[in-house]
């Protein structure tokens, strides 16, 4: 763990040197750990999808042999088997939790008081923000990437549009996450949101694409 403490420090420190500025160096450097794991992700989004395109397959077959419980096992086993071996669906969350602590011990270590251009009325990125500007814009942008999926335009599959209730759970939960939680933190998680918007809409729009043209085939 040190070793990517010293290895977080340092690399902060140089953007820093580049910005003159701590917020917008965590920005910075969040944006570099994004693209960094952009192949686990897109490997975690192409194995959900094509888990959604198998449970649609069963899903039709049921519907087709809807009077013949044997043959809707004979069809669905073969797709059951393979939505078993799916391991990959929280891989980049769980990636991102050793990095998570990283930073909060980096920022948490700094010797300084140090603020930010971005939020000029805080005194320093290591306390929360008072005026709670920071946990309502997460709030707000970590419901976007999941509002993709009740766009007709970005959807793949049939895919069931999420509830306003999950909506709210979601939006609540990332404010109570970050209402305490040092500015650092809410920057690592706002500009996390962005990005995984920004991927999710590019794979989306690559696979209606790609959807296409194998329908063309």
């Amino acid at each position: 763990m040190n070793i990517i403490f010293n290895l977080f420090n340092q690399i902060l420190s140089n953007i820093f040197n580049f910005t003159g500025d701590w917020g917008i160096s965590i920005i910075f450097l969040t944006i570099l750990v994004r693209i960094i794991l952009v192949p686990f992700s897109i490997k975690q989004k192409s194995e959900m999808y094509n888990q959604q395109r198998i449970s649609q397959k069963i899903q039709d077959i049921k519907l087709k042999y809807k009077n013949n419980e044997k043959r809707i096992k004979e069809e669905t086993v073969k797709y059951e088997q393979q939505l078993a071996k799916s391991t990959l669906g929280c891989l980049v969350t769980f990636i991102q939790l050793p990095i998570l602590f990283t930073l909060y011990n980096v920022v948490m270590k700094m010797p300084v008081q140090v603020g930010t251009i971005i939020l000029p009325w805080v005194s320093s990125i290591k306390l929360y923000d008072s005026y709670y500007v920071v946990p309502i814009i997460y709030g707000l942008i970590s419901i976007c990437p999941q509002l993709i999926n009740n766009l007709d335009y970005f959807k793949v599959l049939k895919e069931v549009n999420l509830s306003k209730t999950n909506l709210i759970i979601t939006s609540i939960f990332s404010i109570l996450i970050t209402i305490k939680a040092p500015i650092a933190l809410g920057l690592y998680f706002i500009t996390t949101s962005l990005f995984t918007l920004f991927e999710e809409i590019g794979y989306r729009l690559y696979m209606k694409k790609f959807s296409a043209a194998s329908s063309n085939c």
